[in-house]
């Protein structure tokens, strides 16, 4: 039997270009879900402003730590990217509602 899965092989450069982004996006959701566990003042005062409740914070932080460390392992980062594109949509249906820029 073969091991050939037919995928074309991708060069270096290419897999490295990938493996920097993915990290750099896993980078920046790491820490916005630590603003939000952390429930720094500016987030409060931000999700109150956009008429959440402060409870609300810690839930939305996990619930994107979670999502940032299924996205993190690669079989599962397509699933995760589904995710991920869910909430953070309505992060920006929410910003667009409140008419922010």
């Amino acid at each position: 039997m073969s091991s050939d899965s037919g995928a074309p092989p991708v060069s270096k450069a290419k897999l490295w270009a990938g493996r920097i982004m993915s990290t750099l996006v896993v980078l920046l959701l790491l820490l916005d879900s630590a603003i939000k566990l952390l429930r720094l003042a500016p987030v409060r005062d931000t999700f109150v402003m956009l008429g959440y409740s402060e409870n609300v914070i810690i839930p939305i932080g996990v619930l994107l730590l979670i999502c940032t460390l299924i996205y993190a392992i690669p079989q599962t980062s397509i699933l995760a990217a589904i995710l991920l594109t869910g909430c953070l949509g309505g992060a920006v249906a929410t910003h667009v509602r409140h008419g922010d820029p």
